[in-house]
């Protein structure tokens, strides 16, 4: 299938390009996609953080914010639906290279690699004339096999792995000896000076400056903010200072009522409550919580400091004469991250320490969120960002899926808050549109929904259309307001439910025996997904977390056994003198 989407919306793109007179292209909109990583829904002040994003509400007073959003709760098929309008397992993402199960990777669904003619946006807009430029992180499948100079991008400055460091190449996660950046599919390293959201924001500068001015252009920046490792500049850090410190049992209650007063969310909202392993703010003695409220305090500047590099962008484009003409797309790959560490196994925590510190990240207190830092919010900050929705990352709950998204520019009629449902998919298919490049509708998983942002439709879906997700046992199918979900193991019970959103976002009640033959009908069509798209189910005790673990062990074994060969030879040797030392002190006593 992956083949002929390609081949049918390419020859339908070059056929309507070639009906398009020469000054018409000229007049296309440039687009610029702004994604950030691990970004909850109220992530933005705009949708009702404590960290200030004065541009991206600026884009979202001039635009559409949207409160229905909903992508993938991992980064991995994530982007790959954002970059093909597919389904994840329609395009070989059907999880992460980390969580794939042994089971899984001979699936096509899960095969991590795309076959070389993958038709992606940007291949669909560079077959059509635009100038196609991707900074930041790809981390889309198999390290290497899928980097975007092969996939429509004229210029590409990328990191290809799930995460890193801001400052340099370490990696986060064990196994993984350093993180890989390309330009142009070859390899490079980073300057002495790098922090990211910096560093990529001037990337995507210079490659418009030096693109065609004539010609349109597709940029696509996609932030490392705010992934773990969390990290910010110490001067967006320090605007922070104190405001974390009432705690997040406060905060998440601020925050749905922010939602609530924000018009995000129904009055009748009911908060999530907090999961029984999530630690009480009062439980924590004043150095714990001095700590847990630093942790906070960095995400909150690194927020800030990225929103301040895209007004950067935003002002050269401006400058340029060509911000007029530009659509631009804020949104984040999933719901916010937890933080790396094992609910099952404390003996995978100790190994996780052990290897940060071989790694050389300073995890001290005193240290959080500056370079050689490795810095998470966990899972009770994670439910704040993700408030007033249940859960967070990894998870198929509201606060997995659920994150914001802004549109503005021209064409963009539909204006304020819109609870409008909109799939990650369906951002191919609109930007394909709002820049007048034919395609082959019915082979995509999303949908249009240009009609809706033009101000001709009021809806995006009528309320019997529906769309799925999947992705490591998490599940869930929309249908209008109801929601049929199942949330993966540990902090799931993998138990099918059934919700009302349009009254109780939080999934606080669930309507599955009050309405019975809907609960059946919505079973019946996750189904039918699950084998359009290649599905490959998983039982209760297969969640990602457990999978995640038994890979990274496994790469642990290969990356570092000459650590524990050599620490294993010391040990010897050491047992061996300590034994010698003992004999010869025995024999002089005996004597």
């Amino acid at each position: 299938m992956i083949g002929p989407v390609r081949t049918a919306l390419g020859a339908v793109a070059m056929t309507a390009l070639s009906l398009l007179p020469a000054q018409a292209q000229d007049a296309r909109p440039n687009i610029l996609v702004v994604l950030f990583d691990d970004v909850g829904f109220t992530g933005f002040s705009a949708y009702g953080a404590d960290a200030r994003t004065p541009n991206i509400d600026a884009l979202a007073q001039s635009g559409t914010l949207f409160s229905r959003y909903y992508t993938s709760p991992f980064c991995g098929p994530s982007r790959a639906m954002l970059m093909t309008g597919m389904d994840n397992h329609q395009v070989g993402m059907g999880t992460l290279v980390e969580t794939v199960t042994p089971e899984q990777r001979a699936l096509p669904g899960y095969s991590m690699v795309w076959e070389d003619n993958q038709a992606t946006l940007a291949t669909l807009l560079s077959e059509a004339g635009y100038q196609t430029y991707v900074s930041g992180k790809w981390g889309i499948g198999a390290k290497g096999a899928n980097l975007p100079d092969r996939f429509g991008f004229d210029r590409s400055y990328v990191m290809d792995s799930t995460g890193g460091s801001n400052y340099d190449h370490s990696h986060y996660l064990p196994g993984y000896p350093e993180v890989s950046w390309y330009e142009d599919g070859e390899p490079v390293r980073l300057p002495e000076d790098f922090y990211s959201s910096r560093n990529l924001v001037d990337q995507m500068i210079r490659y418009i400056d030096e693109g065609d001015a004539d010609q349109p252009f597709f940029g696509f920046l996609s932030l490392q903010a705010v992934h773990i490792p969390v990290q910010a500049p110490a001067e967006f850090i320090d605007i922070y200072n104190g405001v974390f410190d009432v705690g997040w049992d406060v905060m998440r209650e601020e925050r749905l009522q922010r939602t609530i007063d924000l018009g995000l969310v129904p009055a009748s909202t009911t908060l999530a409550p907090a999961h029984p392993d999530h630690r009480a703010w009062d439980d924590l003695s004043p150095e714990e919580q001095a700590v847990e409220a630093r942790k906070m305090q960095v995400n909150a500047g690194m927020t800030e400091a990225a929103d301040f590099h895209i007004g950067r962008l935003l002002d050269h484009l401006e400058a340029a004469g060509k911000l007029d003409n530009t659509i631009v797309v804020v949104t984040s790959d999933n719901g916010p991250e937890s933080g790396v560490t094992s609910l099952d196994n404390p003996l995978v925590n100790l190994l996780l320490d052990a290897v940060h510190g071989l790694e050389g990240y300073d995890t001290s207190a005193e240290n959080l969120g500056l370079p050689g830092s490795l810095t998470a919010i966990g899972p009770e900050w994670a439910s704040v960002s993700a408030s007033p929705f249940s859960l967070y990352k990894f998870y198929s709950s509201e606060g997995g899926l659920r994150v914001p998204l802004v549109i503005a520019g021209p064409g963009v009629e539909t204006s304020g808050v819109q609870d409008a449902p909109v799939h990650v998919a369906d951002l191919m298919p609109t930007l394909l549109d709002a820049a007048g490049v034919s395609y082959d509708a019915a082979a995509l998983y999303g949908r249009t929904i240009l009609p809706f942002l033009s101000g001709e439709t009021d809806q995006t879906r009528n309320d019997s259309e529906s769309f799925g997700v999947e992705v490591s046992g998490n599940a869930a199918l929309y249908r209008g307001n109801w929601k049929l979900v199942r949330t993966a193991l540990p902090r799931g019970d993998f138990t099918w439910r059934l919700y009302d959103l349009s009254v109780d976002p939080g999934e606080t009640t669930d309507l599955s025996s009050e309405n019975p033959e809907l609960f059946a009908d919505m079973r019946a069509e996750y189904t039918a997904y699950t084998e359009d798209t290649g599905v490959f189910a998983l039982g209760r005790e297969d969640y990602a977390e457990k999978q995640l673990f038994a890979n990274l062990l496994e790469r642990s074994i290969g990356a570092y056994w000459p650590y524990a060969a050599g620490l294993v030879l010391v040990l010897v040797i050491g047992l061996y003198v300590l034994v010698r030392i003992i004999r010869m002190v025995l024999r002089r006593a005996a004597h």
